[in-house]
């Protein structure tokens, strides 16, 4: 197995940091077609080759199979570059194949990689601001690898629960003021609520963990004192300032663009065709009149119909039961569970960024393990 350590932490960076759509946006679709082959030809390889091997988790497989079946049903695209039967390849490939790699991780491994995608973050801010506007990327919003800013926050938030799992105070810490000072740098209202979630849950279930929100406050101060606060997009920044201000909390800016308003412009469509829904892609384009679904839920059931998103909704409140019952020995699954479960209502690209749907089968990985064997759970 040492032979494939190599191939695993490439696979690691590749699938965690959002690598092919990075190599596609910064160096043109020759480096992004490239960077994409090779993360699912890794990943069969390591596959193929890894000992021992772990069952695919059916349930994924199951979902990604009716989605894709019921999705093309009504699937209009003039698709010249059979781009339904690439992405539907991709997915099923980390689906059938992930869950190997992933076994054979530690949690220390998804918390170094994802550690480097934090720190592409605060050098997108620091080092880099103008690159957004030179990328067509969001503005005064930071993101590294990740591309898109709220994506880039859960990414943060899910390398914060994953600190509490490492053994060195040390290096816990100094993840928490990383994941938390990348995380502020996206200013995604979504990190703001889910750390604060996270956090408070985190207390409550040991006073120890009362020096994540102290950490907090420094990275507030860091950004507030040290940092050019005219890279940060005016709106997004000044309500953020206003939540520990003397003044009032500007809620208007934060309703600014709600997702709840953009979810309302779907209703309709969906409930035209519940059973088998619109079609692959329908939902997630943007487009002249939409600005797509922004919510992977309603893009299920609008573009593939009620079966396929029974089966998710059936999926992620097994994983988040179960990560319930486990929640003494091992906070860091049901924190995981949630923010990516928050993620999946905030954006639309599960089916083309792995790390919701990885993170997903680590957790049902971790919940089969420690059915089989609670007391051999270490890392």
């Amino acid at each position: 197995m040492r032979a494939l350590e190599p191939i695993k932490y490439i696979l690691l960076f590749l699938l965690l940091c959002n690598i092919p759509a990075y190599s596609l946006v910064y160096f043109g679709p020759g480096s992004g077609a490239t960077t994409s082959v090779l993360s699912s030809l890794l990943l069969i390889i390591y596959f193929a080759l890894a000992k021992p091997k772990h069952k695919p988790p059916l349930p994924f497989i199951i979902f990604g199979l009716m989605f894709f079946c019921f999705s093309s049903f009504n699937y209009s695209e003039v698709d010249t570059t059979n781009f339904f039967i690439k992405e539907f390849s991709r997915f099923m490939i980390v689906a059938f194949c992930s869950a190997t790699l992933l076994y054979h991780s530690k949690t220390s491994d998804f918390f170094f990689i994802l550690l480097i995608g934090a720190l592409s973050i605060i050098c997108n801010a620091i080092l880099f601001p103008e690159a957004n506007a030179e990328h067509n990327l969001v503005i005064g919003r930071f993101s590294g690898f990740f591309l898109n800013p709220n994506y880039a926050g859960s990414a943060c938030l899910i390398g914060f629960a994953l600190s509490y799992r490492i053994n060195s105070r040390y290096i816990m810490l100094a993840g928490q003021f990383l994941f938390t000072f990348a995380g502020i740098l996206t200013l995604s209202r979504t990190f703001v609520i889910v750390w604060l979630l996270i956090n408070l849950i985190a207390i409550y279930k040991s006073r120890k963990n009362l020096m994540a929100p102290l950490i907090g406050v420094g990275v507030l101060l860091v950004v507030f004192t040290m940092t050019d606060t005219k890279i940060f997009a005016s709106n997004r920044f000044s309500a953020l300032e206003s939540f520990f201000g003397d003044g009032p909390v500007e809620t208007e800016t934060l309703k600014e663009d709600s997702r709840t308003d953009t979810w309302a412009m779907y209703y309709d469509m969906i409930t035209d065709k519940p059973l088998f829904g619109h079609g692959f892609m329908k939902l997630q384009k943007h487009t002249s009149e939409l600005p797509g679904v922004h919510n992977t839920y309603l893009l299920v059931i609008g573009e593939g119909g009620i079966v396929p998103f029974l089966i998710l909704i059936g999926i992620y409140f097994y994983l988040l039961i179960k990560s319930y019952n486990h929640f003494g020995s091992h906070p860091e699954l049901l924190y995981i569970i949630l923010i990516v479960m928050l993620s999946m209502t905030t954006g639309h690209t599960y089916f083309f960024i792995y790390n919701n749907i990885l993170f997903s089968i680590y957790v049902f990985i971790m919940i089969k393990k420690l059915k089989a064997m609670p007391s051999l759970i270490s890392d």
